[in-house]
């Protein structure tokens, strides 16, 4: 447990010095080697979780196929500016199989539908802020039975706090001549409303989406008898969200 938290520690770090990186050295520029080095971060720190144990095809099929439901559902409300379930996706995936799931497909998500919204220099800030939203996911609720609720609370705060503080640092550095203590609030002033707005969707989505999402992982296990894997695969295992669906045939979720 302590050599996984040191492990994340150190992953976490590196993430944010290439985000400084980027601002300092690359100048927004080069974004996309940078976008790969966060991607090729969370891989690591994924595979490292599993350290000797092979997550199973038909494990990463379903965190394969999380990743695509954000991606797709982002891309679906592309009408709606800020109310979009990517986020509630990528915390759901933390919440079912613990924070380096959650970053993964954080990351992920994000740097893949940007190449229907755009790629630029935003694009690393977007992959980290998410990714570290769906890691905590994990780290809070991964291994404890959770009230829908609770979740869809954190995930309003986690986007308004986490994903809108670091996507925020993109604006101050790239479009702000003079870097200032002004600059600096005015920007994330600006930027409140449509955290606010993407962090009240989100825990939107969380609240709808936490049962039937759940319950199709849960037939997932079942169909396919991962719950062995799952339960293989981490010491959490026997008291997360998915034992407890596998025990509970009925899902009840308040």
């Amino acid at each position: 447990m302590q050599k996984e938290k040191i492990r994340n520690s150190i992953l976490g770090i590196l993430a944010f010095v290439l985000l400084f990186y980027e601002i300092i050295v690359l100048k927004g520029e080069n974004y996309y080697l940078v976008s790969m080095a966060v991607l090729l971060i969370a891989l690591f720190g994924f595979f490292a979780h599993f350290e000797k144990e092979r997550p199973g095809v038909m494990l990463l099929t379903m965190i394969a196929s999380l990743c695509a439901l954000a991606i797709a559902g982002r891309i679906a409300f592309f009408f709606l500016p800020q109310i979009k379930p990517i986020a509630a996706v990528v915390i759901l995936a933390g919440v079912s199989f613990g924070g380096e799931v959650g970053f993964v497909t954080g990351a992920l998500s994000a740097f893949v539908s940007n190449f229907y919204f755009g790629q630029g220099s935003w694009t690393p800030f977007q992959m980290v802020a998410l990714g570290l939203v769906g890691f905590f996911a994990g780290v809070f609720f991964y291994g404890r039975e959770s009230k829908r609720w609770l979740v869809a609370l954190y995930g309003f705060f986690a986007v308004v706090i986490i994903y809108g503080a670091i996507v925020d640092l993109n604006t101050i550095f790239f479009t702000s001549q003079q870097l200032s203590l002004s600059v600096v609030c005015f920007v994330y002033l600006s930027g409140l409303p449509f955290n606010l707005l993407f962090g009240a969707a989100t825990a939107g989505f969380l609240f709808c989406l936490f049962k039937p999402v759940l319950l199709r992982i849960e037939r997932m296990v079942k169909k396919y008898r991962l719950f062995d894997r799952v339960l293989s695969l981490t010491k959490k295992a026997k008291n997360s969200i998915i034992t407890i669906i596998v025990q509970n045939e009925r899902g009840t979720f308040l």
